[in-house]
């Protein structure tokens, strides 16, 4: 019986690597209209130095971005103060690992704007980050919308593509999405060269193995991977609804629903010996799966400094079929509950959340199944963990005041911690110094409950990061 881990993250950049260019190329002609709005450039260096069993362990990274929107042009005509626009794009790549890229974007639309009074029903449209759940803000769970992890340590949420609706009331504000147009999240580039995992991107860590003890032999193991065809990627059906309340009120309340393609590919695999008996081949199949999503959340805000509330969110995969000579994890419904406080004070915030989940994953089925262990990390990257998060702007008077982010999160059921600071400082008002770190230690591999792997893979990556930024 051989362990798999990470299986579910790792066949991403195999699917996405001809996904990108087809990607890139449909934000750009999207963007065509933006370039001649000046948009704002940037060009970034960094470099990553890891632990002795990381490799690489140095990772050197050079980053271009743009970024453009409405709000930076002159509201002088009737179309510009009704319409808005958003867009970014980011391409990062290794000098010393060219296959270890990404592209990018969290925003690129064109649309009426929310709070225009201007019809009883607006319309956006192109890839927009609303926030469905205040949960994948917290927790970057990626639940709603893809999440970007290229950096798994600095995962941010990346909007959805499609038609966006919205209207309100006097209490209520209305939003609805519809697309069939689906990209999955982007993680760290693996590649798979003869029959075994090349790993480009130190991130991309995996135990899987390249051996395997058949006849009291040790025996290689080789691997291959059944792409889907571009088109069962990219097109997919979802809808979301989202009603809350207004935000002008110290109470807030709010309910979303969602038919939502899974933003990552479970995977099932299929093990055969190769003739002549001098390899074992593990086919690899990632899973297309649908789930619906419901979050309710419910907020209050005592005075400007002080807000709490409690956030819950039920994910109800959508079964999919298997092979039966096909070894993988079912999943299982599952809920999140989260209750957090905010407090700022001048430039200063700081936010205490907890996070609890229930159900989720089942024990592994197929001929390779252990009802002791699972093959595949799991989906679950939290079981039962707090999190503290602080962040300061170091002056209040100097433009140029550096900037810090601390954060720390206590996994109870593996005894998992993860302590990220980045400090941040404007030695000019266009140039951007950068200094960050991750420290991370874990007792236990997996959760009595099954799942909540993600600070035990990540244990080897503790790391430094200094960069420059430079904006123009």
């Amino acid at each position: 019986m051989f362990i798999y881990k990470r299986a579910s993250h790792l066949v991403q950049t195999p699917l996405q690597g001809s996904v990108k260019f087809i990607v890139f190329g449909i934000l750009l002609l999207l963007s065509t209209r933006a370039f001649a709005l000046s948009p704002r450039y940037d060009l970034g260096f960094e470099t990553q130095f890891y632990g002795n069993r990381v490799n690489p362990s140095l990772f050197p990274v050079l980053s271009a971005g743009m970024k453009f929107n409405s709000e930076s042009e002159d509201a002088t005509s009737d179309d510009h103060d009704q319409n808005e626009y958003a867009g970014d794009l980011k391409f990062q790549i290794s000098p010393s690992h060219p296959r270890a890229f990404e592209i990018s974007s969290r925003n690129l639309y064109w649309g009426e704007k929310d709070q225009s009074y201007e019809s009883p029903l607006r319309f956006t449209f192109g890839r927009r980050l609303i926030g469905w759940t205040k949960l994948d803000e917290l927790w970057g769970q990626g639940q709603f919308e893809p999440i970007d992890s290229w950096d798994r340590l600095r995962s941010f949420s990346q909007g959805l593509t499609g038609v966006f609706a919205y209207t309100e009331t006097q209490k209520f504000n209305f939003r609805i999405f519809l697309s069939g147009i689906a990209f999955p999240e982007t993680s760290p580039n693996v590649v798979i060269e003869d029959d075994h995992f090349a790993a480009e991107h130190p991130q991309a860590v995996t135990s899987a193995p390249q051996t395997f003890t058949l006849l009291n032999r040790a025996t290689p193991l080789g691997y291959k991977i059944d792409i889907p065809s571009i088109a069962k990627i990219l097109f997919r059906p979802s809808f979301a609804f989202m009603m809350e309340t207004k935000r002008e009120i110290p109470f807030f309340g709010k309910f979303v629903y969602g038919y939502l393609p899974l933003n990552y590919f479970p995977i099932a695999l299929e093990a055969s010996l190769a003739i002549p008996l001098d390899q074992i081949v593990v086919n690899l199949k990632p899973r297309l799966i649908h789930h619906h999503l419901y979050d309710a959340e419910v907020a209050y805000r005592y005075d400007n400094s002080l807000q709490f509330g409690l956030i819950a969110l039920v994910d109800q995969p959508v079964p999919d079929a298997i092979p039966a000579d096909y070894t993988t994890t079912p999943l299982s419904s599952s809920i999140s509950w989260s209750p957090w406080v905010q407090y700022e004070i001048k430039q200063s915030k700081i936010i205490l959340s907890q996070i609890w989940v229930f159900g989720g994953l089942e024990s592994d089925v197929g001929p390779y199944a252990d009802p002791n262990s699972s093959i595949f990390s799991s989906r679950i990257l939290y079981r039962n963990a707090t999190q503290l998060a602080f962040k300061t702007t170091l002056g209040t008077t100097n433009p140029h005041a550096p900037s810090l982010i601390l954060k720390y999160i206590h996994e109870y059921s593996i005894k998992g911690d993860w302590l990220a600071g980045d400090f941040n400082y404007k030695l000019k008002s266009n140039v951007l110094l950068i200094a960050g770190a991750d420290i991370l230690s874990s007792f236990r591999d997996v959760s009595p409950d099954k799942g909540a792997e993600f600070l035990a893979d990540m244990r080897p990556l503790g790391r430094i990061r200094l960069g420059v930024n430079y904006a123009f």
